[in-house]
């Protein structure tokens, strides 16, 4: 029964932030839709075999990477500081869960956004004719999916702790995409690895500070 609740809470809290963010997942959807169909659909002709594949695999993940995952890190800072967002977090706080169970929640919302607008831009990409392949599409938004859980962190921060915690995020997709275009196959194993651990302490480190967050704003008097 106890389970139960806890998932019932779980897919409330998700559906409840996905309505009230619908037009931010469209706006979403249709940006990456734009960026997938004018973005460079072939590279060079050269001679040298390891020019090709570098620049193919940059064309393949450049933009996934790059472009959804500021997508991504934009609706994790969208997850805090609206109105009816604070609303809805106070009623989120007397949910039946726990500070890391309550932070899987409301992490699964912009994970879902960052998904589905990810699958847009590789449609996008399809219907051009030059999609990444699938594994390379896969680590492509595993770099997204790390970015999006790194920048949650951001909106429990202030000032320049913020800012560090959204070029941490930033940083992460860059670092996914220099290991799968340089290293070939061991980088893409390497950038899914690296992604895991990332993803694992990012969504750690915003449970602890989802648990001491107030979403009431503290009130200062002046005598």
């Amino acid at each position: 029964m106890s389970e139960r609740k806890h998932t019932s809470a779980v897919a409330a809290i998700v559906i409840a932030r996905l309505r009230i963010q619908r037009r931010l997942l469209l706006w979403c959807c249709a940006a990456d839709t734009l960026v997938g169909c004018i973005q460079p659909h072939g590279i060079v002709t050269t001679s040298d075999p390891l020019a090709a594949r570098l620049a193919a695999h940059s064309v393949w993940l450049a933009g996934p990477v790059f472009f959804c995952s500021l997508l991504g890190i934009a609706v994790a800072l969208a997850q805090r500081g609206d109105e009816g967002l604070r609303q809805l977090e106070m009623c989120e706080q007397s949910a039946p869960l726990f500070g890391r169970e309550r932070a899987r929640a409301s992490a699964l919302v912009p994970c879902i956004m960052a998904t589905v607008a990810a699958f847009a831009y590789w449609l996008a990409q399809y219907i051009s004719g030059f999609a990444a392949p699938p594994v390379f599409f896969s680590v492509a938004l595993a770099a997204v999916l790390a970015a999006t859980l790194v920048a949650l962190s951001a909106t429990l921060r202030q000032k320049s702790a913020r800012w560090f915690y959204v070029l941490l995020a930033f940083g992460s997709a860059t670092i996914v995409y220099f290991f799968a275009v340089y290293f070939g196959a061991p980088g893409l194993a390497i950038g899914f690895l690296f992604c895991g651990g990332v993803s694992l302490i990012a969504l750690r480190q915003y449970g602890e500070a989802l648990a001491r967050y107030d979403p009431i704003p503290r009130v200062t008097h002046e005598y």
